[in-house]
């Protein structure tokens, strides 16, 4: 096994799924469940990912011969896929950029600045799998959701194991075996960093607050968008030989 693909594949897992910008929505996905509650929950989750990369990884390319399409077409699809993601998270406003964008659509539509504010901070965005998740509001009596339901959607799928992270392992599942072993590695080592975190989220996030939880998703942003165009620029070589040509 080359260990310096699998490092690159791990790393790779790690920045498309943007763990760390994860974590304010993992705190307030499960509101109202106590701490037990809350670490099987991150179990369900991360057996959600596992399961969801193990299919991905085996049957996906069953899936792509059924319907005719090829892995390197795959791999392009994908690569774009992610690289839309990355840019989603390196385009990711700030907080006091998407307060006043809020105030100038309320006021647009006869409504108070401070009620767009407070709109607009009602939800967590997470860029890598353009999913919103709504803050409980602490006047309202809280509901506990389903410990299973809420681990396997949306903490499972699709924030977990999104369709960026989705495409990258079918691409893997139609390597060699050295690469379909790399890839269950990367799985299963991502799989146990998802676990970690998620047990500490409330103290990473208070150590390193909201700036850097955007500052993190930035940075991953731009890593998945070289990953992406490094996958397009191969796959693309594949679909189209003469490309290679006409580069040198």
């Amino acid at each position: 096994m080359d260990i310096t693909s699998l490092v690159t594949m791990i790393v790779g897992l790690f920045a498309i799924t943007a763990q760390v910008a994860v974590l304010p929505i993992f705190v307030v996905t499960p509101e109202g469940q106590t701490g037990a509650q809350r670490r099987r929950t991150a179990l369900m989750a991360t057996a959600t990912y596992i399961f969801a990369g193990f299919a991905a990884l085996f049957v996906g390319n069953l899936v792509l011969g059924f319907f005719g399409v090829s892995v390197a077409a795959l791999k392009v699809a994908g690569m774009a896929v992610v690289a839309v993601i990355g840019w989603q998270m390196l385009n990711k406003p700030t907080p006091s950029a998407s307060e006043s964008v809020s105030s100038d659509e309320t006021k647009g539509r006869g409504k108070s600045p401070a009620a767009g504010t407070k709109e607009a901070e009602t939800v967590h965005f997470l860029a890598a799998s353009n999913t919103k998740i709504a803050i409980a509001d602490p006047a309202k009596p809280r509901h506990k959701p389903p410990q299973l339901g809420v681990g396997i959607m949306p903490l499972g799928f699709p924030i977990y194991a999104g369709p960026g992270v989705l495409s990258v392992i079918i691409a893997w599942g139609s390597g060699t075996k050295q690469v379909y072993i790399a890839a269950l590695v990367a799985i299963l080592v991502n799989a146990a960093i998802i676990i970690v975190l998620d047990f500490l989220a409330t103290p990473i996030i208070k150590l390193i607050g909201a700036a850097g939880l955007l500052v993190s998703e930035k940075v991953f942003g731009l890593i998945v968008v070289a990953i992406a165009v490094n996958g397009m620029a191969s796959a693309l070589l594949v679909l189209f030989p003469g490309l290679a040509g006409s580069i040198h």
